[in-house]
């Protein structure tokens, strides 16, 4: 499950808000949406997850999860934003866990900010064809974050759309597909995370598919 565990930090570093949930009543067509929080690509930022979860294998999981911005470095020969991801899960069922710390890295230009990829105990992106992220999105808007390929040769598929959350709230669906080097289907996940106009993240919902098992993981964040 490698990245896709640490796929909360992408497009989505946000700050929680209190309040509402899905509602019937739809928003106002024209309202837009900030795609990220103020100050959340600042050196220092921190975020807290508590997480809880169940896979159709019968598991039920909790954890944390905990982010946080760092100082600029250079990835892949160009300047980036890395955002730190400690993901700690422990399966109750089983007594398994999950242990693992990984980057994301982001473009540092606010106009023009970029999923750059990730690096990871087990692999790294080598090379990507990113799109530019727009810092604000209406209902129904949608599009590409890139295309990664890592050190292993598997090749990642990402994208993004801006959906009615009802309540005056969106919901930023992000899709994720992972293939092998056969062009053989790995893993997918869709994280849905209900926002306010100002960007501030409610709730946070991810499903993993894995392929070689058959198995989904749903995991829900709280803070």
């Amino acid at each position: 499950m490698k990245k896709y565990l640490v796929l909360f930090a992408l497009i989505l570093i946000q700050g929680c808000s209190s309040g509402g949930g899905d509602s019937t009543a739809p928003i106002v067509p024209d309202t837009v949406f900030q795609l990220f929080e103020a100050g959340s690509f600042t050196d220092g930022f921190k975020e807290t997850w508590n997480v809880t979860g169940t896979d159709t294998a019968g598991g039920v999981w909790s954890g944390v999860i905990d982010e946080e911005t760092q100082a600029e470095v250079t990835f892949n020969s160009q300047p980036a934003i890395p955002i730190l991801t400690l993901v700690q899960l422990t399966n109750s069922s089983s007594g398994g866990s999950i242990d693992d710390l990984s980057a994301d890295f982001w473009s540092t230009s606010a106009s023009d900010r970029r999923y750059l990829g990730f690096s990871d105990l087990s692999s790294v992106t080598a090379s990507a064809t990113t799109t530019a992220i727009p810092e604000t999105a209406k209902i129904g808007d949608s599009g590409a974050v890139g295309t990664y390929v890592d050190t292993a040769g598997s090749v990642e598929v990402i994208s993004w759309r801006l959906d009615d959350g009802g309540n005056g709230q969106a919901k930023v669906v992000q899709l994720v597909t992972e293939k092998d080097q056969a062009g053989i289907l790995v893993s997918s996940s869709t994280t849905t995370t209900l926002i306010d106009t100002s960007g501030n993240a409610i709730s946070k919902t991810l499903e993993i598919y894995t392929a070689d098992t058959g198995v989904t993981l749903t995991l829900v964040l709280n803070k």
